[in-house]
């Protein structure tokens, strides 16, 4: 008797259906400053693209590897510095030679402190992120002479952004510097998603799942945690460096604890382990603290209750409210 049973089709309607929301986001995404030509609202969602990449950079660390950063903005906070002083004192047309710059300073910054914390593990980790987190912030706080100290760096350059000697437009411009920042965050979200579904990301969850037996499988787990810790740093300082070109002004407070808890809180809101996650985390995040605040200066406290809120009530972030509605519907 023949057996016509057939394997079902789901997965890959399934997958193409994914494959056309991300392509309808980003096709969204892309015409959102020509349809909504507010520069308020262009800024505002360019700000949301580099803080969430900033997000997606921390949830590398948390989410696939498992370790907690309290201030990982620092990280974000170094390459904008440099990326600045190299356009301010060095060349101020050089837009690339600037950003890789920040970007390779603040990787660099991160091998050492990284070669110490992957020696220890859990809160020990954590507390020295925030040891080192501080200290940087205390540097660029008290250096007045170089970064300006409490004042911040000013007097920021508008370097017109090239690509293969094509003129895109100038970094002042919003809408450009919005396009230009989309693409960056895309290239680095679809770069990182490659990455992670590699052997070397299915190395880091075996880490975070079990240490001890990821060591005696023949992980070499410090190697693995050191390199998992770098590429999370490399995509802050990249956030970095897209941050001082849009905002063009870099202060001490960008690195303060508060707001790496702050970036901490963008990654629960939208889901560990997932990467896009955290870019939804960090859109609702800064639409609340924006919307809060233009009804109180006090906006922090109910903030706090908020994010609280939902955290207690959406333990797994956004991304965990498909899970939720299908067991209410299978309930």
């Amino acid at each position: 008797m023949t057996d016509h049973t057939t394997i079902p089709d789901a997965p890959k309607g399934t997958s193409a259906l994914k494959i056309a929301v991300i392509l309808l986001i980003i096709v969204a995404l892309a015409l959102f400053p020509f349809v909504i030509t507010n520069r308020f609202y262009i800024s505002l969602v360019n700000e949301m693209l580099i803080y969430g990449l900033l997000a997606m950079s921390l949830d590398v660390l948390l989410g696939y590897t498992g370790l907690l950063s309290f201030m990982h903005n620092a990280y974000l906070g170094i390459s904008a510095y440099v990326v600045g002083l190299v356009l301010i004192h060095i060349s101020p047309t050089s837009l690339w030679m600037a950003c890789l710059a920040g970007v390779l300073f603040a990787t660099l910054v991160a091998l050492p402190v990284g070669w110490v914390q992957v020696r220890t593990g859990g809160l020990a980790f954590a507390l020295l992120t925030l040891a080192f987190g501080m200290m940087f912030h205390t540097i660029v706080w008290k250096w007045y002479s170089l970064t300006g100290g409490d004042d911040g760096l000013m007097g920021m350059p508008n370097p017109s952004i090239t690509l293969f000697g094509w003129e895109i437009g100038n970094s002042g411009d919003p809408t450009v510097m919005y396009l230009f920042t989309l693409s960056i965050v895309l290239v680095c979200f679809f770069l990182t998603r490659r990455i992670i579904h590699s052997p070397f990301g299915a190395v880091l969850e075996a880490i975070r799942e079990n240490e001890e037996r990821a060591a005696f499988v023949g992980i070499n787990v410090r190697r693995f945690k050191l390199f998992g810790w770098l590429l999370a740093c490399m995509l802050a300082g990249v956030a970095g460096a897209l941050f001082i070109l849009y905002k063009g002004y870099i202060g001490p407070t960008t690195m303060s604890a508060f707001a790496g808890a702050g970036v901490l809180m963008m990654v629960l809101l939208g889901g560990m382990g997932t990467l896009w996650g955290p870019l939804v985390g960090a859109a609702i995040f800064i639409y609340i603290q924006d919307y809060i605040s233009t009804m109180t200066e006090h906006w922090e406290i109910y903030l706090g209750i908020v994010v609280i809120l939902l955290v207690l009530f959406m333990p797994t972030g956004f991304v965990g409210l498909g899970a939720y509605f299908k067991r209410l519907r299978k309930g």
